[in-house]
């Protein structure tokens, strides 16, 4: 049974730029979601080699060291996902000895609370050498980043599935997860998943699609929500592939600028010119990557 997951940093989850790979941050989010086979939450570390202190290795050597990688750690915005630091980040410098040495990933585990052998743990990384290392002599399980064949995966977007499948084949929740993963990198937002077979699901879900409204200047190139439905196959080792269409045919793109045209005419988009504003269902909320986006407003009972 899988208990904990180790990531590697440079050249796993971000390149030689401190840049993280495409699809990291969906991956991590699902992958943080994760229970083992025994229903508790799956937990990560960061291990990863540093500057080891000049001797003699104080603490006050390391902890200074250690402040220094987590200032690079900010740079990669991945931070959040490995929070609190002092448990969940263990450097070669905490250690006194490089990856792939055991003690590195028992002193990880020691850090984290976590009293697991190291054969319940998943080591992902790109160093080839590495992942033979701890797979044949340290009995860990791995994962190869950036590579094709059996025991690895190129695209962040289908580590979630592969992760799932070591950790608790078979598992909704975590399936769920992983699905959620691999369509948000293909530009859909999950919304709906069932079951359809051993190794196959329905999924419904949605596509954003900036449209423009003739005539009404700030309903220019706002994204609007379109409805999409199709498959979802899982192959023996849980890796996925989908069948859901990404673009809206041109029927729904019209009917969709019918209908915020719609709602602008009788006042349901809050902050445009409302002629009913206490009537407002809709609002544009810009996200994070600068997106305009119609959404629906949530209402609480009073």
């Amino acid at each position: 049974m899988i208990r904990v997951v180790m990531f590697d940093l440079g050249g796993t989850l971000v390149d030689n730029d401190r840049r993280p790979f495409p699809h990291i941050t969906d991956a991590l989010t699902a992958i943080a979601a994760f229970k083992t086979a025994d229903g508790k939450p799956l937990r990560s570390c960061l291990v990863s080699d540093y500057t080891m202190p000049e001797p003699p290795a104080t603490q006050a050597k390391i902890t200074a060291l250690f402040k220094k990688y987590l200032a690079i750690l900010d740079q990669t915005g991945l931070r959040a996902f490995f929070e609190p630091v002092k448990k969940r980040v263990t450097l070669s410098t905490h250690a006194g000895v490089a990856k792939p040495d055991r003690r590195i990933f028992e002193t990880a585990l020691q850090r984290l609370g976590a009293k697991v052998p190291l054969e319940e743990c998943l080591f992902i990384t790109e160093d080839a050498g590495h992942i033979k290392e701890a797979r044949e002599k340290l009995k860990m399980q791995t994962l190869q980043f950036g590579s094709a064949g059996a025991g690895g995966f190129e695209d962040w977007a289908d580590a979630p599935a592969l992760i799932a499948n070591l950790v608790a084949p078979g598992q909704a929740a975590n399936s769920h997860a992983a699905i959620k993963a691999h369509l948000a990198a293909k530009g859909v937002d999950l919304v709906h998943a069932e079951p359809a077979g051993s190794d196959r699901m329905t999924v419904s879900g949605q596509v954003w699609l900036p449209i423009s409204v003739p005539g009404l200047e700030e309903l220019q190139h706002v994204q609007v929500a379109i409805p999409v439905q199709g498959e979802v196959t899982r192959g023996p080792k849980g890796e996925m592939r989908s069948d859901v269409p990404t673009k809206p045919s041109d029927e729904q793109i019209a009917e969709a600028t019918s209908y915020v045209r719609s709602l602008a005419t009788h006042g349901q988009i809050a902050g445009h010119a409302a002629k009913h504003p206490q009537g407002a269902t809709h609002a544009i909320e810009t996200d994070q990557q600068g997106n305009r986006r119609l959404v629906r407003k949530r209402f609480s009972a009073v």
